[in-house]
C-alpha cells in the first residue's frame, strides 16, 4: 500500500501562506493592543476629569494646586479621596523609567490654572469657554513635575514671562520637528489625551490642539484660558 504525504513543495508553500499571513496579521494585533491601552488612558482622563469636577464643587469652583512652590502641594494627592486609586495616575502606554520615584503620574495640570501664571486662572469662574481649555495633558516621559507652562512654548505670546527661557534652556521646548518635549504628544496613534476644563476627555493630534490667534488675544491654543 502506499502512503499519501505532502512533499516538500507542498510544505514549502504552507509555510510561505503562514509567514505572509503572520506579516500581515501581527502589525493588526500590535495596532488593537495600542488602540486598547489609549481607550484605557482616555478612561483614566475621564475618570481624573469628574474627580476635578468634583473637588471644583467642593472647594468654591477653586482649581486643585500643583506641586508649586511646596512639593507636598500636588494634585496628585488632593485628588486621592476623589479618585481613590493610585492607577488612575498612569497611562498603560507610559513606559518612563523614574517610576516610582520621581514620577508622580502620566498626566499633568495646565499652568495656567497655577499662581505663577501671567494671568493666573485658579477659579472655574475665570474660564470663558470651559468645554474648549485643557486643564490635564499627558506628561512627558520621564517628566517628574506634575504641571507644564503652555504660556512658555510660543515666543508670539506677549505676555510670556521672563523665566520661560531658563526653564528651556534646561529642556528645551520642542525638538528639531516641531514635538513638544514636555508633552507626550504623539503617545497614542500620534496623538495623545486630554482633559477639558468642564471635565470631558478627548484624544487629540498636536496640531489639533497648538495654534494662535493673535487677533483674538489666544497664543497658546486649547491650552490657552484666554479664549471667548
Amino acid at each position: 500500500m502506499r502512503r499519501r504525504a505532502f512533499t516538500l513543495i507542498e510544505l514549502l508553500v504552507v509555510i510561505a501562506i503562514i509567514a505572509i499571513l503572520a506579516a500581515i496579521l501581527f502589525p493588526v494585533f500590535s495596532a488593537a493592543r495600542g488602540k486598547a491601552r489609549s481607550v484605557a488612558c482616555l478612561s483614566n482622563n475621564r475618570q481624573l476629569g469628574l474627580a476635578v469636577a468634583q473637588y471644583i464643587q467642593d472647594f468654591d469652583e477653586m482649581f486643585p494646586l500643583v506641586s508649586f512652590p511646596v512639593p507636598l502641594n500636588s494634585w496628585t494627592g488632593t485628588l486621592q479621596p476623589y479618585i481613590k486609586n493610585q492607577a488612575l495616575l498612569r497611562c498603560p502606554d507610559d513606559d518612563s523609567t523614574n517610576w516610582p520615584s520621581g514620577r508622580l503620574t502620566s498626566y499633568a495640570v495646565n499652568a495656567w490654572f497655577t499662581p505663577n501664571a501671567p494671568q493666573p486662572r485658579t477659579s472655574l469662574a475665570a474660564i470663558n469657554v470651559p468645554a474648549a481649555v485643557i486643564y490635564l495633558a499627558e506628561n512627558g516621559k520621564d517628566r517628574r513635575p506634575d504641571h507644564f507652562p503652555p504660556y512658555c512654548f510660543n515666543p508670539n505670546d506677549p505676555q510670556r514671562p521672563a523665566f520661560c527661557d531658563a526653564l528651556s534652556a534646561s529642556l528645551p521646548f520642542f525638538d528639531a520637528a516641531g514635538n513638544p518635549l514636555w508633552l507626550a504628544a504623539r503617545r497614542h496613534q500620534e496623538g495623545m489625551n486630554n482633559v477639558f476644563v468642564d471635565g470631558h476627555a478627548k484624544w487629540a493630534r498636536w496640531s489639533q490642539i497648538w495654534w494662535e490667534d493673535a487677533v483674538a488675544g489666544v497664543y497658546d491654543g486649547n491650552f490657552d484660558p484666554r479664549q471667548r
